[in-house]
């Protein structure tokens, strides 16, 4: 009987190890296209909260649907918790009681973090503006029709003022106690960017590899590149165009986005527009600025110095282009003669290859 060839025999193994090996292969990649089919294909869920539309576009392995109405729920709960102008609120209570009164543990965490923004920005973000934002008529801006609207008088503002400012709110630490002193504190320059922040943690407990974003009335959260590695393309709105209109645009996989404008909320009255971002020293509409957007790691910064770099405006522009880099933030700040001033490192976020 004739043996066996050893080189034909060694060829024969070769060939079956290297099927196997690709089998393995095809394998791999056709489970890996599952996967990706399920993470990869995006789902739009809607709702209305804090007074405007709440976009979610994700794709996850997850139920995407359960992670959106994790996160609406959360909203909600901060809306309701958080909203001084409805009676039994956290901040409700607070902003009418003359005493000392004592709060959970998120409520002084958000308290602690207000004041030392509004210490780091030289008061051009203020959470203790209640009154005067509750004067101008913004307390219920979507409630009222545009006749409604007037301009307080002078006495008016000046009395309101005399009751806001941060540095009337005082803080016991040891008995987790706030005090208002008079003052009405409204967290609406920094409880959206809060609300992305408990969002975005949400969405990583349910799936850490979750990819998509959050949009909440002019502010973004980036959850994951776009399709796993792309960039996100923003467009900052053209304050003096229409919706659709951009001014520039930004490109991230990660991070927030926050603008502030004066065509957000706003009424008209014989030719001027009066906005909702007021001037603390003042009482009245910023006017330094038209619009301002705010690139921030953490959307509670972008959302807090997107306020503040608009209260600031054209004439301290300086201040702005030194502090908010420093806190970590790049901003793109556009002046009421459409002039575009930035940041040094704002560009970085405009070009599409980073």
């Amino acid at each position: 009987m004739q043996q066996p060839d050893p080189v034909e025999i060694l060829k024969l193994n070769r060939i079956v190890v290297y099927s196997v090996i690709g089998l393995f292969l095809v394998l791999i990649t056709i489970y890996a296209l599952f996967i990706y089919g399920k993470t990869g294909q995006y789902q739009d869920f809607e709702d209305y909260i804090f007074g405007t539309y709440i976009r979610i576009k994700i794709a996850s392995k997850v139920n995407p649907e359960k992670i959106a109405k994790a996160i609406f729920t959360e909203m909600r709960r901060l809306e309701e918790k958080y909203d001084p102008y409805r009676e039994g609120s956290v901040l409700y209570n607070l902003n009418h009681s003359e005493d000392w009164v004592q709060v959970d543990d998120e409520t002084l965490a958000l308290v602690d973090l207000s004041l030392k923004l509004a210490k780091q920005t030289e008061g051009a973000f203020d959470p203790a503006l209640g009154r005067l934002i509750d004067l101008w008529g913004f307390s219920k801006y979507s409630q009222r029709s545009e006749s409604e609207f007037k301009v307080p008088e002078p006495r008016e503002i000046k009395e309101a003022i005399l009751l806001s400012g941060y540095q009337k709110i005082t803080v016991d630490y040891l008995k987790k106690s706030v005090k208002t002193n008079g003052a009405w504190l409204d967290f609406g320059g920094m409880l959206k960017g809060y609300a992305l922040k408990r969002a975005y943690q949400i969405a990583k407990e349910y799936d850490k590899n979750c990819h998509g974003f959050i949009e909440a009335g002019g502010q973004i959260m980036i959850l994951g590149p776009k399709f796993g590695r792309a960039n996100w393309i923003v467009g900052i709105r053209n304050p003096r165009g229409n919706t659709y209109d951009s001014i520039s645009y930004v490109y991230l996989k990660e991070g927030s986005i926050a603008t502030s404008g004066d065509y957000e909320r706003y009424f008209e009255i014989d030719g001027v527009r009066y906005h909702h971002i007021l001037d603390p020293q003042t009482g009245l509409p910023s006017r330094g600025a038209i619009s301002v957007s705010v690139v921030s790691e953490d959307p509670i910064l972008a959302d807090a110095l997107s306020t503040a770099g608009f209260v600031l405006g054209k004439d301290r522009w300086l201040y702005t282009r030194t502090l908010f880099p420093k806190l970590g933030a790049e901003v793109l700040l556009i002046t009421p003669e459409m002039k575009i001033l930035k940041t040094d490192n704002f560009s970085i976020y405009e070009n599409p290859d980073r």
